[in-house]
């Protein structure tokens, strides 16, 4: 397959066939090459297309190779074989036994003919069992309903003491997982609660590739680290078992996983993770990992893959794999594997291969595993699962056969691309036509029907929206519906139990002693929104994690809006300067601005890509310059006399951190307060029966400085930059209408700032009584606010109560 790939690698340099997925396009041509040599033919006298050419260049060239070096493959040698039988180098055997193939290929016609030629005897062993003398169809609803009806009616058979019992499965690669963790489910529920693979009653007679097991896909993934890290591979690293620390590091590793995870980026400089670990001290030893890894990606120098198959068993040793704790057997066979198989794999490529590079080499190491099938040492129990073709040969007491869809058998023909399809026809090649691959659906089934006394073949009748047939090689069985255990899922037993549950409403939580919350005008949002809410994440400290976004997220975006107009309004302080600037001058200061909040932002948190963050810089400068030219400049003149001023407020019983976003002092004197959202935001959650926005409310009534006269959202946002709020009288602010004129004012039937101001301390206060006193009842306002986006529903349960109607 390597010496493949790189007679593919050289003849496509520079050209537009280096766009061929390598691996893929040598195994085809692989598997041409070797159906030439098996058939005896040649691509000569055949029209080729240009494709066909190409591969016929690449073929001359790995004759030669294999030619220069002496290389046989599996063919050549099986030929080489032949060939001194026939001359007599080696002795033929006197008799040759044959049982267990569907069709019997060209090079096994040549040596059952030349053992005749030599006296031998060539027998076929048949199997004595008759044709199934009670097959039957069984239509399941889909795929996932047929494993299941299989799987329960393997375990009704085992129930009876059956002790011999098949599950072919037509497409068993694709289904495999889903297979093993039905059948453990429904077999052997008991094992899903069990930490140790050993301690399951219950085997599957499954073969895996190696780099899906566990500490073999820990080993690649820790090997794959390279210059940039996506947050999905730094966090398995953080959670694996098989990495040194693992257990003594596992709190410290959890919370650095949980920092990561608040910069909402995808991925990160390994330099930078390095960095950070040192820095933060949370998991020392896993910085030592990143270290030693950063270390290994310095050698640019090209090695034989032999070279890489040692360097890459001293990465892993120097990072402490397969971990720190006790292996239980089945971890130990797969690492045995890993030393025993895989690795000896990569290095006897040394005899084809070139040397590599270590990108290259980790390919190659990744291929091979996903090529060498892993199967545990386990004694085999009375169910096996297997393939259709590794079914033959075998027989049963019981016989269910799934997957048996019209598509399934007979399969529809899929000649090699390199080689004519004429050719392919005229010899009878695998795949090659509609009627060989009916002839050889008809010999499966003919076999899977003499491989039981008792045959169940089995299909689905619907696939997602597609509706499915049966094969037409078994239409004509009568249909049956076999015997089903009941279902033993864990889930079907406790939905199954009749135990009444106990029924308990708790929405009192304890009051908090010390009067002073974490979070906060946050924590009065959420009071308001939904008691639970507030009591879960500022007492309980509930949130889920961050989620990463593409680029930079719309909260990092926030804070650099509020950093850049804090730094800008800093230098440049009253509109009236800011009318005297010329467009240039205003430009450069923007643009001084964002570099410095760009700077400050990114000074402790990692940077992004590169080329993000001067794709934001332009567009912070635009929006910042919308923002000054539509609404600051439009104003009646003002002076900012606070930005981004942190305080410790008092509202009722509940004392809050705040920090304000701006305060300007108007020409008449009065204050108004400003708070940027680069969101939408709804101008009716302020006024309202349930005080929905209380941030600015909050600011209103607790100014000390002076009572301030307005209050509004900056809604900074390209496009619909605009004040959002309200104000004593009208005018003060644009379009932000005084108390007066206010419709939501109106309805609360409320005329005059004084009153509104009132009224928004009873709501305020009436909150931060509520969150004190640890009132925690699910009463959210409505969907919308409230719910839909609320990271708490599985722990509130508000989709159960709703359903049994306990919600308040």
């Amino acid at each position: 397959m390597r010496l493949w790939e790189q007679i593919i690698e050289e003849d496509s340099v520079g050209s537009e066939k280096e766009l061929l997925h390598l691996s893929a396009t040598a195994e085809k041509a692989r598997q041409a090459a070797q159906l030439l040599t098996e058939y005896q033919v040649e691509l000569d006298p055949y029209s080729l297309t240009e494709d066909q050419r190409i591969f016929n260049k690449w073929l001359q060239r790995h004759r030669q190779l294999c030619a220069e070096q002496g290389w046989q493959d599996r063919v050549s040698l099986a030929i080489l074989v032949l060939d001194a039988l026939k001359t007599g180098r080696l002795a033929c055997p006197d008799r040759l036994f044959l049982t267990g193939f569907d069709q019997q290929g060209p090079l096994l016609d040549r040596l059952r003919r030349q053992i005749e030629a030599c006296g031998g005897q060539v027998t076929e062993v048949h199997t004595e069992r008759a044709p199934a003398n009670s097959a039957y169809l069984y239509a399941a609803k889909d795929p996932q309903h047929e494993i299941v009806q299989a799987a329960r009616w393997t375990r009704a058979l085992l129930k009876q003491g059956a002790e011999s019992i098949g599950i072919v499965v037509t497409d068993l690669q694709a289904r495999r997982s889903r297979i093993e963790r039905i059948f453990r489910d429904q077999i052997d529920s008991q094992s899903v609660l069990q930490l140790n693979e050993e301690d399951a009653a219950f085997s599957l007679s499954l073969g895996a590739p190696l780099s899906s097991q566990g500490p073999i896909h820990a080993a690649l993934q820790i090997l794959g680290i390279g210059y940039r890290v996506s947050l999905d591979q730094i966090s398995f690293l953080l959670r694996t078992p098989y990495l040194q620390a693992s257990l003594g590091e596992a709190d410290s590793r959890a919370g650095f996983d949980s920092r990561l995870r608040s910069f909402r980026q995808q991925s990160f400089r390994l330099t930078r993770l390095v960095d950070l670990a040192e820095t933060t001290r949370q998991a020392p030893q896993f910085g030592n990992c990143l270290n030693i890894l950063a270390e290994q990606l310095k050698s640019a120098r090209r090695r034989m893959p032999g070279e890489w198959a040692a360097q890459f068993d001293a990465t892993l040793m120097a990072v402490g794999w397969p971990g720190e704790r006790s292996l239980a057997s089945s971890e130990f066979q797969r690492i045995k594997a890993w030393r025993d198989k895989l690795l000896p794999a990569l290095a006897s490529l040394d005899a084809v291969s070139r040397p590599v590079d270590r990108s290259q080499a980790l390919s190659l190491l990744r291929r091979l595993a996903t090529e060498i099938e892993f199967q545990l040492e386990a004694p085999t129990g009375p169910v096996q699962v297997v393939g259709l073709l590794e079914s033959v040969g075998l027989e049963f007491d019981h016989l269910w056969v799934m997957g048996m869809t019209e598509e399934t058998l007979p399969a529809p023909a899929s000649p090699n691309p390199f080689l004519p399809v004429s050719l392919q026809v005229a010899q009878q090649m695998p795949h090659s036509s509609a009627e060989r691959e009916l002839d050889f659906a008809c010999q499966v089934v003919t076999r899977l029907k003499a491989a039981s006394s008792s045959v169940i073949f089995s299909y689905p009748r619907r696939d997602g929206d597609c509706d499915l047939r049966c094969s037409p090689l078994i239409r004509d069985l009568p249909c049956t519906e076999p015997v089903f255990a009941p279902a033993a899922d864990l889930c079907s037993q406790i939905l199954a139990t009749s135990i009444p549950l106990e029924r308990l409403v708790d929405s009192q939580g304890p009051a908090l002693a010390t009067g002073r919350g974490k979070g906060g005008t946050g924590i009065l949002k959420d009071q308001a929104l939904c008691p639970f809410r507030a009591f879960a994440r500022h007492r309980l400290q509930a949130y889920s994690f961050d989620e990463a976004q593409p680029g930079l997220d719309a909260m990092t975006r926030g804070n650099l809006v509020h950093k850049a107009l804090e730094l800008f309004w800093g230098g440049i302080k009253t509109q009236q300067r800011l009318s005297a600037l010329a467009d240039e001058e205003r430009a450069e200061l923007v643009q001084r601005a964002v570099t410095q909040a760009l700077e400050i932002n990114f000074k402790e948190r990692p940077e992004p890509q590169p080329g993000l963050l001067e794709i934001e810089q332009v567009r912070l400068q635009d929006l910042i310059e919308e923002w000054l030219l539509e609404m600051e400049l439009g104003r009646i003149p003002f002076q900012v006399i606070r930005v981004e001023e942190e305080r410790l407020d008092q509202v009722g019983p509940l004392q809050i951190r705040t920090i304000i976003d701006r305060i300007d002092r108007l020409e008449d004197g009065s204050l108004v307060i400003l708070d940027y959202k680069t969101g939408t935001v709804e101008a009716e959650l302020l006024i309202g029966e349930r005080l929905l926005e209380p941030q600015l409310p909050i600011y209103a009534i607790t100014n000390t400085e002076a009572e301030a006269e307005g209050v509004a959202f900056a809604q900074v946002r390209r496009g619909s930059c605009k004040l959002i709020g309200v104000a004593r009288e009208s005018g003060m602010l644009p379009k932000v209408d005084g108390v007066g004129s206010h419709k939501k004012a109106r309805q609360q039937e409320l005329y005059s700032w004084d009153e509104l101001l009132r009224h928004w301390r009873r709501q305020l206060e009436s909150l931060a009584e509520d969150f004190v006193a640890g009132v925690a009842r699910v009463d959210p306002v409505d969907d919308k606010h409230a719910c839909r986006y609320c990271d708490l529903g599985g722990f509130c349960r508000i989709a159960e109560a709703e359903e049994c109607g306990e919600l308040q």
